[in-house]
């Protein structure tokens, strides 16, 4: 859902490889973290799996009320928890906590030692653990988290199956947040407006779950990044400088969402994460203007794909919907912008075959069409980097030229460092990303 320059791996740009930029003396270290990206799939980063479902074609025609948005995202008047689920056990072998082998079977919960490290369980099996500092593990991810862990049976799925969700104050939060989701060198003012971005989609997801969900955030794709306790200095600096600041419009909660690089052209939420009412607001609209970042090499990107593969790709993706029309496609010739927002971003592509036939996709579901996986087909790298893209047919492959990494809603990453480099504040930052937007404080 938002989307950080880190986990993004090694991508063919159209000006050669990724480099270290160097802009009004700010270094700009834009290769990409092999290990990092495998903690974030690329399909979620790409702003594909996302709140409300994908992109029809029809939705701009849709108006929705903007009187569900004030009632559900009101300021809160008490200091706000975080919900995170942290990890998600779905096999016998369960997780550790502090040492602690914890499981699930149908006789209840298990532990490896006798420690008496759960607090109490719940009339519907809910296992909560105490407050304080804990080292949590699962597969291969080791966090040290501070707070209070409860565990979520899900009999939905298995008798074994749990989620493992922390509750952790805001502002704790929030430096394991932006540590994760900017290189450590950037400027204090990039961090600074990502701390108010970060705060500001937290607060509205956790006001839009607190009463339906279990939890209100992961720590990973669906969400934002969140590597727990962290000693990172400037993200706890941004935090403590932006201390309970978050963006408002008309009094309400604007759900910030974010990406690495916008490649120059602003998305709208309403676009590119779905038709909810939370999303036609001013703030979320996207601004005018081509964006600093494409100064940056890093804005444009070019890959290759085998032509074959990528038709067999929309077809069966194409064979799981009611309404596309790709089932009988046969080959690719071309794809381009077949409509546009404000901003001249796609919003629809156009497939054209080789009988010229012209086939209409929503261009958020072509990149999750093109990034899905399938056991009878190769895995589809190199992935696409966002929806802002055009392609042609270069004999037994499709070369695909794009600009930007991620869904291009809200703050750009990139041009936020840029901006920061000029002495811009974090403020302006905020204000020029998020149009008509307010700023307000939440209570911590």
């Amino acid at each position: 859902m938002v989307q950080s320059p880190r986990y993004f791996s090694s991508v063919k740009l159209l000006r050669g490889q990724c480099t270290t930029d160097t802009l009004h003396g700010v270094m700009f270290n834009i290769s990409f973290h092999r290990e990092s990206c495998n903690r974030r799939d690329f399909i979620t980063a790409a702003g594909v799996l996302v709140v409300g479902g994908v992109l029809s074609c029809s939705r701009k025609e849709q108006i929705p009320s903007k009187q569900a948005h004030n009632q559900i995202l009101q300021i809160p008047t008490t200091p706000i928890t975080m919900r995170v689920r942290i990890g998600k056990t779905r096999d016998p072998s369960g997780c550790t906590i502090n040492g602690d082998h914890i499981s699930r079977t149908a006789r209840g919960w298990e532990l490896s030692q006798v420690s008496k490290v759960l607090l109490e369980t719940t009339d519907r099996g809910v296992a909560w653990i105490n407050t304080g500092s804990h080292t949590f593990s699962i597969s291969e991810k080791t966090n040290r988290i501070t707070g209070k862990i409860s565990l979520h049976p899900r009999e939905d799925i298995s008798t074994h199956a749990f989620d493992v969700v922390a509750h952790v104050p805001m502002e704790s939060y929030l430096p394991g947040v932006i540590a994760g989701e900017l290189f450590s060198h950037w400027h204090p003012n990039t961090f600074a407006a990502q701390a108010v971005a970060a705060r500001s989609y937290a607060s509205a997801q956790h006001l839009q779950r607190k009463t339906s969900s279990h939890f209100d955030v992961t720590d990973g794709p669906s969400s934002q990044v969140f590597l727990g306790d962290v000693t990172l200095e400037v993200a706890h600096r941004a935090v403590l400088e932006t201390k309970g600041v978050v963006l408002t419009w008309k009094n309400t909660i604007v759900p910030a969402y974010y990406s690495a690089c916008c490649g120059g052209l602003a998305a709208t939420a309403f676009d590119a994460i779905s038709n909810s009412p939370l999303h036609n607001i001013d703030p979320l609209l996207g601004r005018a203007g081509k964006d600093v970042c494409t100064s940056l090499a890093v804005h444009k990107w070019s890959i290759e794909r085998s032509h074959r593969h990528l038709r067999k790709r929309l077809t069966k993706w194409a064979n799981t919907t009611t309404d596309l029309p790709f089932k009988q496609l046969r080959s690719i010739q071309s794809i381009t912008p077949a409509q546009t927002n404000k901003h001249g971003r796609p919003t629809t592509l156009q497939v054209v075959d080789q009988k010229n036939t012209v086939h209409i996709i929503g261009a958020s579901q072509f990149v999750r069409a093109a990034n899905t996986t399938y056991p009878t087909l190769p895995s589809p790298n190199p992935r696409l980097w966002s929806s802002n893209l055009i392609a042609t047919r270069v004999g037994a492959t499709v070369e695909l030229r794009g600009r930007g990494m991620g869904h291009g809603v809200g703050l750009c990453q990139y041009g936020s460092q840029i901006l920061a480099g000029k002495n811009k504040s974090w403020e302006s930052i905020l204000f020029r990303y998020y149009p008509n937007v307010a700023l307000g404080t939440i209570k911590s």
